[in-house]
């Protein structure tokens, strides 16, 4: 991954955290909305699209609309809390298996204090 990439992976991260963060701080869950966005920003983060990611927290920021065609399905976001967002964001970023792993590899995103 070059330098440009793992910036940028870091950054949603971040971002992503930052939005989790003030759910809790303000002890509420996300609306359908924004969980739908940072469900979608999450999955990016594992897919490695992270220009998509973004869009997906700006989205998820600005309670934009579900897309049409997914408006009217029930989906995961439709209950989703703030911890189950922290837990599918910690996922991505310290997948389950990653405990085998060596300290000395953990790259900027596995530096994001997850909280709690």
């Amino acid at each position: 991954m070059t330098d440009l990439a793992e910036a940028t992976r870091a950054t949603l991260c971040q971002r992503i955290h930052r939005f989790v963060l003030v759910l809790e701080r303000f002890r509420r869950n996300p609306n359908r909305r924004e969980a739908y966005h940072i469900l979608s920003a999450i999955e990016a983060l594992r897919e490695q699209r992270y220009e998509a990611g973004m869009q997906f927290v700006r989205s998820a920021e600005h309670v934009e609309p579900i897309p049409d065609g997914l408006a009217i399905l029930p989906g995961l976001h439709d209950d989703m809390t703030a911890a189950e967002l922290r837990q599918a964001l910690r996922n991505v970023v310290r997948p389950p298996n990653a405990g085998a792993a060596a300290a000395g590899d953990a790259g900027p995103a596995e530096e994001i204090d997850l909280g709690k």
